[in-house]
């Protein structure tokens, strides 16, 4: 049976997408993909394997959250090591990175496309799972392409990218509800669909997270600092910083510890010196040698993804950034001694 929404007519469908746009104040289009991402969602969170997975990232923290007030267009995943046959921090991360890998490929990815099917929805789109150079590689990433019926141009793609991951933390997180701009509109209309919960990653872990990526992007040479897509970890921090989950993040130790560790266990960037994770020494502020590409970046997502009433400047979002720095240099504890 196909999805209700996808059955009305093409053109009932583009007028509740700008009306939903039109009272967001974003774009037809990001209207429609939020709708394809939560599709996407609802789907993996009902397969057998979901008990597995939790959401984390960006997305979770407007999906799931309510945080952000800015269209993200991925699904980050992270899969259980327990279920893939890992318990403790393992010294086997290339077996458990193949393992996971096999898994998406041999079983997550074909499953996906069934439950598409199965929901009526899999005629309207394109799968693709993106080629590795190496079986370990991590995570993998799997692209829905659907047949948006909205012109565009600029930020956002008719994709929706969906990552799974094995190298990330699973605690701390909460079921959370969560539903499309558009079933939250005409959720008494037959067509819309019900709220449903998704265990997400608590925002006192993204937000700490956020601050240790760009901290460790910022240490390295010049030339290899990116840029372009990676302003919006900047209005993600200052989002949070504005929240109450600012003061729990960095009230609790043993979670900034804990995800310390894990990122040097797992993630661990080349040139990147840990001792400077202690927090007399965290600087989430891009260097001036590369600041002003930071800020062209933010003004283009600024202007398609933030649908909030107040869209902060960037000279707004780097002096938070700065209060910010001054609170995490002030904490008494470390992470490393001497």
């Amino acid at each position: 049976m196909k999805n209700k929404f996808l059955n009305l007519p093409e053109k009932t469908r583009i007028n509740a997408l700008n009306h939903v746009a039109e009272k967001k104040g974003i774009t037809p289009f990001a209207v429609e993909k939020d709708w394809w991402v939560t599709q996407s969602l609802s789907i993996i969170f009902e397969m057998d394997e979901a008990k597995y997975l939790v959401f984390k990232g960006g997305t979770s923290l407007s999906k799931s959250w309510n945080l952000i007030q800015r269209f993200s267009e991925d699904i980050d995943l992270a899969i259980d090591r327990e279920f893939l046959g890992f318990t403790e921090i393992t010294k086997r991360k290339t077996n458990l990175r193949k393992k996971s890998g096999k898994f998406v490929s041999e079983e997550f990815y074909p499953k996906l496309q069934k439950c598409f099917e199965e929901k009526g929805i899999a005629e309207a789109v394109t799968f693709t799972l993106e080629d590795v150079q190496s079986s370990d590689q991590d995570p993998r990433i799997i692209n829905i392409y659907y047949p948006s019926i909205i012109e565009t141009k600029g930020y956002l793609n008719p994709r929706v990218q969906i990552e799974i991951g094995c190298r990330s933390l699973k605690e701390p997180f909460s079921d959370c509800l969560i539903s499309s701009f558009v079933d939250q509109e005409y959720k008494d209309l037959e067509f819309a669909s019900d709220e449903f919960r998704v265990p997400s990653v608590n925002p006192e872990r993204t937000f700490l997270e956020k601050i240790f990526l760009l901290h460790e992007e910022f240490q390295k040479p010049y030339d290899k600092i990116r840029v372009n897509r990676l302003s919006r970890h900047l209005y993600d921090i200052y989002s949070l910083y504005h929240s109450e989950f600012k003061d729990k993040a960095l009230r609790d130790e043993d979670l900034y510890k804990t995800i310390v560790h894990h990122r040097i266990e797992f993630t661990k960037v080349t040139g990147v010196d840990y001792l400077l994770h202690n927090p007399q020494t965290i600087n989430p502020i891009p260097p001036d040698t590369i600041i002003k590409k930071w800020e062209e970046d933010y003004e283009t997502m600024k202007s398609e993804m933030l649908y909030s009433e107040h869209r902060p400047n960037f000279s707004e979002i780097i002096k938070t950034l700065e209060k910010l720095k001054s609170e995490i240099n002030k904490l008494e504890w470390v992470v490393f001694e001497g």
